[in-house]
């Protein structure tokens, strides 16, 4: 399962970004207000039930999992905000209590970690970054420990009924460079990556999504121990296509942006969710695409008001926190997904045991406010190979420069759920 949760990793978020301190727990700061927040693109508004009474004196026990080897800001943005969230009275009064594990990406290390998460009592495993996880799930299953995690880092959570993924699909991220090639008119689009997904169900998937789009796809596998992306470009050049995208990690996307320049291809180069290369290369990223499936400090002035007030609270909490390098990076995902969280667990009736059983009960519940993006509906299957998904929305975003010279992610296409078009809900 490695490989397929490494890919699924690549799809959504890359295996690096700009920044890294290496730091451990973060120091308690300024909290943000952690109101309910609106939602963002137009979905349900339903909030959750209003909750009475307190928990004062009690302590919530919850697990923290990631591959602080790749990427430390993923734990980081978890800690900073539970930090927040006990500053500010932390769960109806109770305090959230961290226990933390470093998985390895392999799945002995993440089985582990689940093995250490229940020796702990834990309510829920929150992974923050695991690519080894999906090899956890079925230790989870058995002692009742819901998993929870932003984004899916393999196909086995994805539609485990004990998993939930609070942000978009990896379907969504799959689709929405396929989706941006077709509204722009190109048809013949290059797929390429230096890791092998051959008969994997990503494979099937670049398939099937390019048969409903109407687009010829062709890829191109590269050597991932010496990937020649100049190579690969030109060959797509010399057939004619006319969009260039594909399983792209941080490494990967400059990699790809580098060599469309160095041969001269004028077509659309879309690269995933990358953040890295526009510090990088930031001349060559002009005009390229990404995707993200929640508003981030890069698009900070494409945000609606109320979520740039958010990213302002995380920015002043990370930076009172001591990691002021990472802001840009992924911290912002697990930071966020734990002031969504905060409000599932609030809702549980004070006069309930927050439990597993009780956590899984009422995350599928309602409509939960999504914090940076849209809301969250764990108890619908939006995707209907990732049911496990709390949303199902992707934005696209083209790399401007703004007046002061800064690179920014200008809005191309709004959030959308585009899952009625692969068999979605």
């Amino acid at each position: 399962m490695r490989g397929v949760a490494i890919l699924s990793a690549a799809v959504l978020l890359g295996v690096a970004c700009g920044g890294d301190d290496g730091g451990s727990s973060a120091t308690e700061s300024a909290a943000p207000s952690t109101d309910a927040p609106a939602t963002t693109d137009g979905s349900d508004t339903s909030t959750p039930a209003e909750n009475v009474g307190n928990r004062d004196g009690q302590t919530i026990k919850v697990g923290v999992v990631n591959n602080d080897s790749l990427l430390p800001a993923f734990r980081i943005g978890a800690e900073v905000a539970i930090d927040a969230i006990n500053a500010n009275g932390g769960i109806n009064g109770a305090q959230i209590e961290v226990v933390s594990c470093a998985a390895d990406a392999s799945p002995e290390g993440s089985i582990n970690c689940a093995n250490q998460m229940i020796e702990e009592n834990v309510a829920i495993a929150y992974t923050a970054l695991d690519l080894g996880s999906d090899a956890a799930i079925p230790i989870y299953d058995e002692a009742g420990i819901p998993y929870i995690t932003t984004n899916g880092w393999g196909t086995v959570q994805e539609s485990n009924e004990n998993s939930f993924i609070l942000h978009a699909a990896s379907s969504a991220s799959f689709l929405g460079p396929l989706k941006t090639f077709k509204d722009l008119g190109l048809t013949k689009v290059g797929y390429v990556t230096d890791v092998n997904f051959a008969g994997t169900p990503y494979e099937t998937k670049l398939k099937n999504y390019s048969e409903i789009l109407g687009l010829e796809v062709t890829p191109i596998y590269l050597d991932a121990a010496n990937p020649d992306w100049t190579s690969a470009v030109a060959n797509f050049k010399s057939q004619g296509i006319e969009a260039i995208t594909g399983f792209l990690g941080e490494v990967q996307c400059i990699g790809l942006v580098s060599a469309t320049t160095a041969v001269g291809f004028e077509g659309a180069v879309f690269a995933s969710s990358c953040n890295l290369y526009l510090d990088v290369v930031p001349d060559l990223a002009l005009g390229t695409y990404n995707q993200a499936d929640i508003w981030t400090t890069l698009a900070y002035d494409e945000a609606p008001a109320e979520v740039q007030a958010r990213l302002d609270d995380y920015i002043a909490n990370m930076t009172a926190g001591g990691h002021e390098a990472l802001i840009s990076g992924f911290a912002h995902v697990s930071y966020g997904g734990w002031m969504e969280l905060r409000e599932v667990l609030s809702a549980i009736p004070n006069d309930q045991e927050v439990t597993g059983e009780s956590v899984k009960a009422t995350i599928v519940s309602q409509v939960f406010p999504g914090y940076f993006g849209p809301d969250l509906q764990c108890g619908k299957a939006l995707w209907a190979d990732s049911p496990s998904a709390c949303h199902a929305s992707i934005a696209v975003f083209q790399i401007e420069k703004a007046a002061d010279g800064r690179l920014i992610r200008k809005l191309y296409s709004d959030f959308a759920d585009n899952s009625a078009l692969v068999g979605g809900e």
